[in-house]
């Protein structure tokens, strides 16, 4: 772990000095950077959701998930000065794919919640803009407003029901107007959602 830390720190410094020597733009070394990040944050994300339904049990989900918070935690070191330096790195600067990862380790970073506010109104400039996706935009708004413990608006956020054995969305503004408002930023009916999050995150055994 320690061996590891320093070398994602020591590619926190490689990226910034070559920052400084493109003052005001992203290069290719950003993408480059953002990918990497995504590796770790996936690998511990997809191993959590191999060990919780049971198909790994060489290691503990309480192990499994102390790594995704550790990681989390590392990635917020590394994207907010990216966030600092260029703002919201939309499609124009990184590219599209890369743009949706640094979107995705923004969602991640539910330790800062500030910082994901800070994201998401400077998101909602790119996505007028046409550099960011709406629907993007709508999973961190309502991260940021259930992290805030606050009413979701799209319902993108879930927990599990354990009565019914079913996942189902955190409290919701207006639940009778949910699926109108999906349907508004290119989500799904919230019936959908909730079959997918259910067969791909239940326990099989």
């Amino acid at each position: 772990m320690q061996r590891n830390m320093k070398y994602r720190v020591l590619l926190v410094f490689v990226f910034l000095f070559q920052s400084l020597l493109f003052w005001g733009q992203v290069d290719s070394s950003a993408s480059k950077l953002l990918d990497s990040l995504k590796v770790e944050d996936q690998k511990w994300r997809n191993l959590s959701s191999k060990v919780y339904k049971n198909e790994i049990d060489t290691i503990s989900i309480q192990v499994v998930m102390k790594r995704v918070r550790e990681t989390d935690s590392l990635n917020y070191l590394l994207i907010k000065p990216l966030f600092d330096k260029f703002g919201y790195l939309g499609s124009d600067k990184v590219g599209i794919q890369s743009s949706h990862i640094f979107w995705l380790l923004v969602q991640h970073a539910d330790f800062q919640p500030d910082f994901q506010e800070s994201v998401l109104m400077k998101m909602r400039i790119e996505v007028d803009k046409g550099n960011a996706p709406i629907k993007d935009y709508a999973y961190l708004y309502d991260r940021v407003k259930v992290n805030n413990r606050q009413l979701q608006l799209y319902g993108t956020q879930m927990t599990l029901d354990s009565l019914i054995m079913s996942y189902k969305p955190k409290p919701v503004f207006d639940p009778d107007k949910l699926n109108e408002r999906r349907k508004q930023v290119g989500l799904s009916p919230i019936e959908d959602y909730i079959r997918i999050m259910n067969e791909n995150f239940l326990k099989t055994k």
